[in-house]
C-alpha cells in the first residue's frame, strides 16, 4: 500500500491557481477542538504535524479547484457535527438497524470521518464528490486508507444513464447529509438535485435530508465566485418554495425546517466550536449574507 503520511499529486493535471482572492487565507494558526480532536485521535497525526498537515492538503486542494470553503478552511468546521439533527443521527445509527447514510458533496469525507469517530458503523455511510481527487486527498488528510472505512463514490450528481455513478444507491438511502453544495447551483439546477435526492431516498416516508449552505435574506441568484454562472441564495421562504417545486414534480410532499443565522463567528479555523462562516467568510460575504441550516422530511 502506499505511503499515506504524505500527499499524493492531485490526480491530472493541475494549473497553479491565483490566491489572492478574498477566500483564500495563506496561513492557519489554529484550527477547533473538534478538528484537532478528529486529526490527533481518529487520524493519529502528532500533534505539532497537524496544522503543517493541513496547510499541505489544503494547497494540494486549492490547485485542483480553489472553492472558498477550501481557501479559508471551512471543511474543518465538521458542521454535520453541529446540525441539532446529529445526536438523533448517531441513535439511530448505533441501532441494530442502522440507516444507510449518504454525503453529498462530501469533499475530502471530514463529516463522514466525524461519524465513524463517533462510532458509526462503516457499512452505513457513503460519500459523493464530483472530483476523485478530492476524495483521494481524504485518505491522506486523514490517514486512514488501510482502515475499514466508508464508500466513497466520484460521481455528477447531474449524470444520466451510465454516466449516472450514483445509480445503485437509488433507492438505498435513508439519510442524506449535503453541506456547502446546494448552494453551488442556481434554481433550476438546484431543483434537479432535489428531485436526483428522492431517487435516491427508500420509498415512502420518512426520508431525510439535512445540510447548511450559504444563504442571503434577499434572495436570488448570484454570480459564482468561481467559474461563470450563478448560483441561487435561498432564504427560508425560498428553500420551502423550491422543495414545494420539487414535490409537485416528483408526486411527493416535504416538511421543511429551515434557520437562517449570522455569519462571523468563529468557523474551522480558529479556536472554537462555532460552525459559521467563520472570520474568513465575514470578510468577504456582505451584511446580507447568512448560514442556513435545513431539514426536510418526505412525508407522502
Amino acid at each position: 500500500m502506499a505511503d499515506l503520511t504524505d500527499p499524493p499529486p492531485p490526480t491530472g493535471a493541475v494549473a497553479a491557481r491565483p490566491t489572492d482572492v478574498p477566500w483564500y487565507s495563506p496561513d492557519l494558526e489554529a484550527i477547533s477542538p473538534a478538528a484537532r480532536e478528529l486529526l490527533e485521535k481518529y487520524s493519529g497525526i502528532p500533534a505539532e504535524e497537524v496544522l503543517p498537515h493541513v496547510l499541505k492538503i489544503r494547497s494540494l486542494a486549492f490547485a485542483i479547484h480553489p472553492y472558498p470553503c477550501i481557501g479559508s478552511f471551512r471543511f474543518l468546521t465538521l458542521s454535520i457535527s453541529t446540525h441539532p439533527l446529529y445526536p438523533t443521527l448517531l441513535t439511530r445509527l448505533h441501532s441494530p438497524t442502522p440507516p444507510t447514510v449518504l454525503d453529498l458533496g462530501c469533499c475530502f469525507g471530514q463529516d463522514i470521518r466525524q461519524l465513524l469517530h463517533d462510532g458509526a458503523p462503516p457499512t452505513s455511510l457513503y460519500g459523493s464528490d464530483l472530483r476523485p481527487a478530492f476524495l483521494e486527498l481524504g485518505y491522506t488528510l486523514f490517514r486512514d486508507g488501510d482502515k475499514a472505512g466508508a464508500t466513497y463514490v466520484a460521481a455528477d450528481v447531474f449524470g444520466e444513464g451510465e454516466a449516472d455513478a450514483l445509480r445503485g444507491l437509488d433507492g438505498r438511502v435513508d439519510v442524506v447529509w449535503t453541506a456547502s453544495f446546494l448552494h453551488l447551483f442556481a434554481w433550476a439546477e438546484q431543483v434537479a438535485v432535489g428531485r436526483r435526492v428522492g431517487r435516491l431516498l427508500r420509498g415512502g416516508k420518512g426520508g431525510v435530508v439535512f445540510g447548511r449552505q450559504v444563504g442571503s435574506v434577499r434572495a436570488g441568484e448570484y454570480p459564482r465566485r468561481t467559474g461563470g454562472g450563478s448560483m441561487y441564495r435561498h432564504d427560508g421562504e425560498s428553500f420551502k418554495r423550491m422543495w414545494a417545486q420539487i414535490g409537485r414534480e416528483t408526486g411527493t410532499e416535504w416538511r421543511v425546517e429551515v434557520q437562517m443565522e449570522e455569519v462571523g463567528r468563529l468557523g474551522g479555523g480558529g479556536g472554537g466550536r462555532g460552525e459559521g462562516l467563520g472570520k474568513e467568510g465575514a470578510r468577504w460575504n456582505d451584511e446580507d449574507t447568512r448560514m442556513l441550516r435545513f431539514e426536510v422530511e418526505r412525508i407522502l
